[in-house]
């Protein structure tokens, strides 16, 4: 019992740091069309700054990187991405391999490569079912979970979500209908970006933080997109889920780096099954009408 507790609280724990990293992932990908592959560098950034600030109190700390996140967003777009739109998904990827190497050379020559430590805010633990487990990872996890639901809310339920689709579809049309487009796509970019750099954050006083942290966590965010539909921010959270139970329920039972060859071998193999993507909605059934409703006479 106390094995099969673990793992589900394993399971939540990464659930909700994945979550944050493909919902991220997920609005710059399906949003803008933009591949960020350096959206693992973004996560090494929020760790480096919450071990960078650390004569800041921890959840000011938390905040005040997240503003920090924004605004690396905000002059990745403007400096970099904004002229290399019209020139199509290769011109923007490369450019974003580009910023991950500067910003993983900058951290290791600030930095160097001995892994810093970042002191959790608590270190007291719960018992849940019998099992320890440390207080933070669950407050981590809920404060991941409750900035991806609100920022589900706000894309799907709100005036500004409504005008970042808008603009996303039809960039002439919105900007006659008065949404600004080159501020709607930068803060866009900006709040992909500043998930990212949350999600380093909340994780950083679980990780020994090196140059080369985020690299690992940028397949699981890509795959996770992929699994659960390109450009459905519902279904990156639903594969974020999926990447979570089978990467914990690998490495419980494998070796680390036979857990790894067999999730990613698994992942791709689904992805290819299904390429696009994985139906997280519920299926609705309905009756098939009657050939005599078809013609529009009385049964």
């Amino acid at each position: 019992m106390e094995s099969l507790v673990s793992l589900l609280l394993s399971i939540v724990t990464l659930f909700g740091f994945y979550s944050l990293l493909a919902f991220g992932l997920g609005i710059i990908f399906g949003q803008l069309g933009v591949v960020n592959v350096a959206h693992g560098e973004f996560v090494m950034v929020g760790a480096f700054l919450m071990y960078a600030l650390a004569a800041v109190p921890f959840w000011p700390r938390l905040l005040l990187v997240l503003v920090l996140g924004l605004a690396l967003g905000v002059l990745t777009e403007r400096l970099v991405l904004s002229k290399l739109y019209a020139r199509g998904f290769l011109a923007t990827l490369l450019a974003m391999w580009g910023v991950g190497i500067v910003l993983r050379q900058g951290a290791d020559a600030i930095f160097g490569s001995t892994p810093a430590a970042v002191a959790a805010p608590i270190s007291a633990s719960v018992d849940i079912l019998g099992v320890q487990y440390p207080l933070y990872r669950l407050l981590a996890t809920g404060i991941a979970l409750l900035v991806v639901a609100a920022g589900l809310l706000v894309l799907y339920r709100s005036r500004l979500g409504m005008a970042i689709r808008a603009t996303v579809d039809n960039r002439t049309m919105a900007s006659l209908l008065g949404i600004p487009p080159t501020l709607v796509i930068s803060g866009t970019f900006a709040a992909g970006t500043a998930f990212a750099v949350l999600a380093g954050a909340l994780q950083s006083p679980m990780l020994g933080v090196t140059p080369d942290v985020g690299v690992s966590f940028l397949a699981p965010a890509f795959f996770a997109v992929l699994i659960g539909r390109p450009g459905s921010l519902p279904g990156s959270v639903f594969g974020a889920f999926v990447v979570a139970v089978l990467s914990t329920a690998l490495r419980t039972y494998l070796d680390e780096t036979v857990a790894q060859l067999v999730l990613f071998t698994l992942l791709i193999v689904l992805i290819a099954i299904r390429p696009n993507g994985i139906s997280w909605r519920k299926p609705q059934w309905r009756i098939a009408p009657t050939p005599a409703a078809q013609n529009g006479t009385p049964a």
